[in-house]
């Protein structure tokens, strides 16, 4: 008979998502996750597969939050420009009210394991397609509705934002001054 599953698996994949947030993929032991999980070394193997499985999941945990936050960021009631305003104030309140901030989990990751790991190149490429294909839609919306300058190309404004986000999350591990973060900010939204 095959023994049942005694954990909530979310809040483990929300547990060692904080873990290699924090410590990156090469600096987690499987001691770390036996810790934070609580859990031993066999059920995380049975339920998880190996460390490698384990991080792959928890990025798509990730993803998934931020999906979560981008919907509430892309309130329909708002102008296509205004949504991308509200996303990059949004992400810059996060980021200068969040104490020691460990960055975006996402940029962490690809600093740490694009180069060296295809698999994980793979995931953060379409991640990258998936963001900046939506800030192209809302580019290309702002220019029909002509809030945003129809002669400048949706797909370099739509790369612009996504790279001028990455920098902003991995600024903010570094600057602890708002008035920085906030010009960061201006800056990039004074392209559209």
């Amino acid at each position: 008979m095959p023994k049942s599953v005694l954990f909530d698996r979310e809040d483990v994949l929300k547990k060692v998502t904080q873990l290699f947030w924090s410590k990156g993929y090469n600096g987690t032991s499987m001691q770390d996750l036996v810790d934070v999980t609580g859990l031993n070394r066999s059920s995380i193997y049975n339920s998880f597969g190996d460390k490698f499985y384990l991080y792959e999941e928890s990025l798509k945990y990730y993803q998934k939050l931020q999906q979560d936050k981008l919907s509430t960021y892309f309130d329909e009631g708002k102008s296509p420009k205004q949504k991308i305003i509200t996303f990059f104030e949004g992400t810059a309140t996060e980021i200068m009210h969040k104490e020691g901030s460990s960055g975006c989990f996402m940029s962490n990751c690809t600093t740490e394991l694009a180069t060296s790991n295809a698999q994980i190149h793979d995931f953060l490429v379409r991640n990258k397609e998936t963001v900046t294909s939506l800030f192209r839609d809302l580019i290309l919306e702002g220019q029909h509705h002509g809030e945003i300058d129809p002669e400048k190309s949706a797909d370099d404004l739509a790369a612009y934002l996504f790279s001028s986000l990455q920098g902003l999350r991995v600024t903010g591990i570094l600057e602890n001054k708002p008035t920085a973060i906030q010009g960061i900010v201006r800056q990039t939204l004074s392209a559209l």
